[in-house]
This record gives C-alpha cells, structure tokens and sequence, in this order.
C-alpha cells in the first residue's frame, strides 16, 4: 500500500543550532562512520556536549535572536529536544535510538534512525558510481509492504541517504507545534496503482 512520504532537513537559516566543543569535533568524522553501520550504539556513546552556534562574524546578534528548536542538527544527524522526544516517541517505537546530548538549553538527543532495506532499485531513477554502486536516487520507487508501520527511516541502499518520514510523523510534528523541521516531498518514479 502506497502512503505519503516526506524528506526532512533541519532548519538552521530560523532557528539556532549547535555545534560540538572542541573536544567531540575531533571525534566526528569517527562518529560519522558508526552512523553509517546499522546498529545500536548506546553502549558506547560518550557523553557529547554541544554549544549553541553564536553566528557568523558580523552576525552574532542576529544569530542570537533566533528562537531554539525543537529539532536541529546533532552532532552528527538530527537531534531532537525532550521535549519533542516524549511526542514523538510513542509513533516511532524501536525505530530510532534517542542518544543524550547535553546543550547549554537543556537535555536533547541525536537520533540513531533505522536503516530499511525498502528501495525498489531496479524501478528507481539512480545514478551509480562506476563500480555499480548507488551513488544518488533522483526518483524513488520504494517496495510499500517493507514500509507498513514505518515513520521514520534511512534507506540500507545508498550509503548516504536523507531522513525519510511518514505523514503520520509530519502530522504529529504539526499539530504539537514542534519546530525546526522542514519537509520535502519525495520525489517518486510515477508508479502503476
């Protein structure tokens, strides 16, 4: 069954966002690589801290009025606010890992999303890299039983994959009042009903 799904960014250009200390910043691209392997990393997350970005040169006073959100950049994807957790949570049962980052605004958590195994490669519009490999997907074709239930997910395909979510998720942030998300439609290859 096929169903509404949405691209997520955080939206740094309207709200504040954060940064690692000098500290986490040389354990990043470390970081980077565990996020890309499917599994569990509560067991060995550290305690990060971040700071709040305190604008460009020239920019700080305009960077310092902008509202705190309740979803930004983490530390390494997205991190959401407790706040924004406790709404969220109850959809996305064991779909994501919620790892704790301390903020000088409070508790929030990078988000550990699942990776699906749903993308209709063979019907989807991708471009490869010369070993063969997916190096982007310009149109989606997605196999929709793999996604029942599912709302919010990476794609196992493609190494680097943006953060999809369901409408059902997109609903929830909206009526919660939940900021700091932008959502994009995904673009999808037209699919016979």
């Amino acid at each position: 069954m096929k169903k509404t799904l949405w691209i997520i960014r955080t939206d740094p250009d309207s709200y504040r966002s954060f940064g690692p200390t000098p500290e986490f910043f040389e354990r990043f691209i470390e970081w980077v690589d565990e996020f890309r392997e499917p599994k569990s990393l509560a067991a060995k997350w550290p305690q990060v801290e971040l700071e709040l970005f305190e604008g460009e040169t020239g920019h700080e006073e305009e960077e310092q009025k902008l509202p705190i959100p309740d979803f930004a950049k983490g530390y390494i994807v997205t991190a959401c606010s407790e706040r924004a957790r406790g709404i969220i949570e109850p959809l996305m049962k064991g779909q994501v890992e919620f790892l704790p980052l301390i903020t000088p605004v409070g508790r929030y958590f990078e988000m550990n999303i699942q990776r699906l195994s749903c993308l209709d490669v063979e019907h989807s519009e991708v471009k490869r890299f010369r070993s063969g490999r997916i190096m982007e997907v310009i149109k989606y074709a997605f196999i929709w039983e793999r996604l029942e239930g599912q709302h919010i997910f990476w794609i196992r395909e493609v190494g680097t994959t943006p953060t999809f979510v369901s409408g059902e998720f997109k609903r929830v942030v909206e009526e919660n009042g939940l900021t700091g998300l932008l959502f994009y439609p995904v673009p999808l290859v037209e699919e016979a009903e």
